[in-house]
């Protein structure tokens, strides 16, 4: 399940993040209705290209075996998701230049982990019942995986999406808006910082519940835990983002950027590089 899953997303993703139809919205509407359609019930009336079919394949496994409200929580985690994608797409249209903090909206939804949580719910067959997801403490730590995920994420994938041009990511956005690439840095490791910190005084804050429930409760967060941290060590572990210099750079901290990527110019004559430690 879960490496169809992630195979899956990638080609997707890079469709919109540096492919051709992070420019095109006609096309990209088309592409998200296909990916959505199966899980509202609807019929798609066109072509899907062949990773929707794949998607389509894995909601087909996932509704056989799994409650309706894992299934009901997935699916609408995959229309945020393209939401957010479609929302990416309309500011590089747009030639829109998101604040950090919309960039954080927007990455919340785009960055897609809200529905590994529920891949994890199905696969570890946890049950749970609508009021724990209704649960102040368990929605703030959802949304603070989330925010762990794209801090980490886009620190680490900034070398290779800068060379695409491609500008939506956390360092990107604090780039646009006036920031020095050390000081964009500096800015999402510290928003990284404050997750933790957050993380640690809710966590606290989750109510008490008793028997199989309060049991399952802890293994969902413990969930959310293992998306975060799976993604920093594929992160480090595959070569997408940072090559052959991966383990280098997680024992220096430090990679070179340029100082002036595309997205700042699109006109850019030069690719001239400056340090930056993480």
């Amino acid at each position: 399940m879960f490496p169809t899953n992630l195979f899956k997303v990638f080609p997707f993703d890079d469709m919109f993040d540096s492919g051709d139809l992070r420019s095109d919205l006609i096309v990209s509407r088309h592409v998200l209705d296909s990916l959505l359609a199966d899980m509202k019930g609807q019929q798609f009336h066109g072509l899907k290209i062949p990773v929707v079919l794949a998607h389509d394949d894995i909601y087909r496994r996932l509704s056989e075996g799994a409650p309706s409200g894992v299934q009901r929580r997935f699916a609408r985690a995959m229309e945020l998701y393209a939401l957010g994608v479609a929302q990416h797409v309309e500011d590089f249209t747009e030639s829109g230049l998101p604040s950090p903090q919309e960039m954080l909206e927007t990455r919340r939804l785009s960055v897609g982990v809200a529905p590994l949580y529920h891949l994890v719910e199905y696969a570890h067959s946890i049950r749970l019942p609508d009021e724990v997801f209704e649960d102040p403490a368990i929605q703030t730590l959802e949304r603070l995986g989330a925010d762990m995920v794209i801090m980490s994420n886009d620190m680490l994938s900034y070398r290779k999406e800068e060379s695409e041009g491609c500008p939506f990511n956390m360092v990107a956005a604090c780039r646009m808006s006036g920031q020095s690439a050390q000081e964009a840095f500096d800015t999402v490791g510290a928003l990284l910082e404050e997750s933790y910190c957050e993380w640690e005084e809710t966590v606290r804050q989750v109510p008490t519940w008793g028997g199989d429930v309060g049991r399952d409760v802890q293994r969902y967060i413990k969930g959310i835990q293992n998306v975060v941290q799976a993604n920093t060590t594929w992160s480090f572990r595959s070569k997408r983002y940072l090559g052959v210099l991966a383990f280098e750079v997680r024992r220096t901290r430090r990679f070179d950027v340029m100082t002036q990527p595309p997205y700042l110019d699109k006109d850019m004559a030069s690719s001239d590089k400056q340090p930056t430690t993480g």
